[in-house]
């Protein structure tokens, strides 16, 4: 290969190795808007989270109840669901495009019919960019295994 050749490779694998500043900065506005839902789904913000969610979002708890945003939205709002405190341990944003895929640990305070809860979970929020803006597109959680188990136990 000639000098000129392996320059231009070495180039190429360089920046392919760097990310884009567009995805650092998606990545960063996700992050901001992650935090935003967190703090709207707590103070229940209806026009905040309206424009968090795509129109399409799907939500799935961690106890495995599926909702529409429509569904999610109102059952805030009829506060059968109260979110107390959202306690992040880790989190891992990725971008592949206009998308950002978030996981992590969290560890949920809330209140379900009026009876505090407490939900250690990994959960995974998916973001994409729609009319200009990030919106979940979809969010699942699931138990950790700790939990799992001591509700096992103590449903023995």
């Amino acid at each position: 290969m000639s000098w000129s050749r392996s320059w231009l490779v070495a180039a190429l694998v360089s920046l392919a190795s760097v990310p884009a500043l567009a995805d650092t900065d998606l990545v960063s506005l996700v992050k901001t808007r992650e935090a935003q839902r967190q703090l709207a789904m707590i103070v229940v913000d209806l026009p905040v989270l309206d424009d968090l969610f795509a129109a399409d979002a799907t939500y799935v708890h961690s106890n495995g109840l599926f909702q529409t945003k429509a569904g999610m939205i109102a059952m805030l709002a009829k506060k059968e669901l109260r979110y107390v405190n959202f306690d992040v341990k880790e989190a891992e944003y990725r971008a592949y495009g206009e998308t950002v895929v978030c996981t992590g640990v969290q560890t949920i305070s809330l209140t379900s019919s009026g009876k505090p809860f407490t939900s250690n979970s990994r959960y995974t929020v998916v973001y994409a960019v729609i009319d200009g803006k990030p919106r979940v597109v979809s969010y699942q959680s699931t138990l950790l295994p700790e939990i799992v188990k001591q509700e096992t136990t103590q449903g023995e």
